[in-house]
């Protein structure tokens, strides 16, 4: 987006939902600058003019509980309400917090630990468990998270694996009982991926094209009061 727009304050059109992500990922890990008063300014410009945003994040600090909670406030004294995070692994206590004062929680600090998919499920289990009112949104974790939501099914969730191809080489495939899984392509696709932009762009798109089949088969899942959990 940012380079799409350079810089001013719009996101692409067709969407009827739109989340936004703080970047507070890319902040810990270098990648690009994030400040707090500049984001608080951006969402100010940006909301007015998209009703479809249904919501955005705080921008939180990886290991860091207390600095994150002083970004959400200081948003929320600029006429914000931006969704709290809190990173797994960190102090229960900013969790429990979160979970009374607010109805959506996003999940952050999975994507780049230790976490595999037993734990990952443990942990879904257990925040769904403690808190079963709280809508929870989980960063990072697509169809990597499929066993955890099996048992429960996320009230949101945002994930990059519709890129992979250009990235990394890997394609997204449905197999031969359905199911959608991450695979390294053959060398041969990796290397014309580097240099046939229409190869690529078909590869993309086909990914996105099983995602899409992934998110229809979350949503087809039966729904129950307490954070849809299934039976």
């Amino acid at each position: 987006m940012r380079d799409m727009f350079k810089g001013e304050p719009n996101i692409p059109n067709g969407f009827s939902e739109i989340v936004i992500d703080s970047g507070g990922y890319q902040l810990q890990t270098g990648v690009s600058e994030v400040y707090l008063k500049a984001y608080s300014l951006w969402l100010n410009l940006l909301l007015p003019k998209h009703p479809e945003i249904v919501g955005y994040m705080n921008l939180d600090i990886l290991g860091d509980s207390v600095a994150t909670m002083e970004n959400q406030f200081y948003l929320e004294s600029e006429g914000l309400h931006p969704l709290p995070i809190w990173h797994a692994g960190t102090d229960i206590a900013f969790l429990d917090y979160y979970c009374e004062k607010y109805e959506w929680v996003s999940i952050g600090g999975i994507v780049g630990g230790r976490s595999n998919k037993q734990g990952l499920l443990r942990l879904v289990n257990f925040i769904t468990q403690r808190h079963p009112n709280t809508k929870f949104h989980f960063f990072g974790i697509g169809i990597s998270g499929v066993k955890a939501y099996l048992q429960v099914r996320p009230y949101s969730c945002d994930f990059s694996t519709w890129s992979t191809s250009s990235r990394f080489g890997h394609g997204v495939i449905k197999d031969d009982k359905q199911i959608i899984k991450e695979i390294q392509l053959p060398k041969e696709d990796r290397d014309r991926i580097r240099t046939d932009p229409n190869f690529a762009r078909y590869i993309t798109l086909e990914n996105i094209k099983n995602i899409k089949y992934f998110e229809k088969t979350l949503n087809g899942l039966k729904d129950t009061p307490h954070q849809l959990v299934l039976h």
